[in-house]
């Protein structure tokens, strides 16, 4: 796909595009929430992509899929995660890769380029107030990247519908991108962990004036946060479901380095098994065919 070019976005839609004091709220605060960007029928049509997805219906097909969260849709489970959904459904590419979305995340990462680092397609189902069965876990981003150079990679947060409180929606820790050298966070990080209250609790403790900020959303707007902010969401109490694409972008300087655990071993995610090999054999975050250069300069 050929990139699209930010200059041209900017001269036809700057009063949707974050302005200088957007900008600094991002930097201070780690998070930031657009205006209704989106044309609704743009995501009526992921909406309905996303169904036929669900359906075994793709444009698409990715190689070496058993690496990535990626399985058949199971009606009895109360959430489902598919990742790399835009490369595989034309009509997910068209609103995670909405050009007022590109745009946003490259002047809030300070870029002259945006290109894909993956993204996920979360759908909840309603479940009762007490139960924990489709909470996401406290986390970072960039807890999973750790073989990431940059800290300027962010997240889109699109839901496919307004969001209420009832719904599970996202919640960011305000500022919590600042804590990224902070170590004893990291023990309570995990997108799968239901139990929320170890970190909170850890938090009352050590930073008593913290804040949740919970992203409702009107159709049509978008949440990015910055790589190393905490978040997480609780269940889905409503009575629909609650759907989302989450779609990761790498700023310009974005590249993969070496990366090792604590007794040696050289660390792998599972996107290093999609991406082609560069010249020295490490996994090449610039791969067209996976990581695409969306906008440039």
């Amino acid at each position: 796909m050929a990139p699209i070019h930010l200059d041209e976005i900017i001269k036809h839609n700057s009063h949707l595009l974050p302005s200088q004091p957007d900008i600094a709220f991002y930097k201070a605060h780690g998070w930031y929430i657009t205006p209704e960007i989106i044309d609704p029928n743009i995501i009526d049509n992921a909406k309905a992509g996303a169904l036929e997805f669900y359906e075994g219906k793709v444009d698409n097909t990715l190689l070496n899929d058993d690496k990535i969260a990626n399985a058949n849709y199971n009606e009895k489970a109360s959430i489902h995660n598919n990742e790399f959904v835009t490369l595989q459904k034309n009509s997910l590419a068209e609103l995670g890769f909405h050009p007022l979305i590109l745009a946003t995340a490259a002047i809030l990462s300070n870029s002259n380029e945006v290109r894909l680092f993956a993204d996920s397609l979360i759908t909840k189902k309603p479940t009762l107030p007490n139960a924990k069965t489709n909470t996401v876990g406290w986390h970072t981003d960039k807890a999973y990247w750790p073989t990431c150079s940059s800290n300027e990679l962010l997240t889109a947060w699109i839901p496919l519908q307004d969001c209420s409180i009832d719904m599970g929606p996202l919640f960011h820790i305000d500022k919590s991108h600042s804590w990224k050298d902070n170590v004893d966070l990291k023990r309570f990080y995990s997108f799968n962990k239901q139990e929320l209250g170890d970190l909170e609790s850890y938090l009352k403790e050590e930073i008593p004036n913290h804040k949740e900020i919970p992203m409702l959303l009107k159709k049509g707007q978008v949440s990015f946060h910055n790589c190393n902010t905490i978040h997480a969401s609780r269940p889905n109490i409503s009575s629909v479901d609650r759907m989302a694409l989450a779609v990761h972008f790498q700023d310009q300087t974005n590249e993969y380095k070496k990366v090792f655990d604590t007794d040696g071993n050289l660390i792998s995610i599972g996107y290093d098994q999609l991406c082609r090999k560069d010249k020295d054999g490490n996994p090449d975050y610039r791969d067209p065919n996976i990581f695409p250069v969306l906008l440039s300069q």
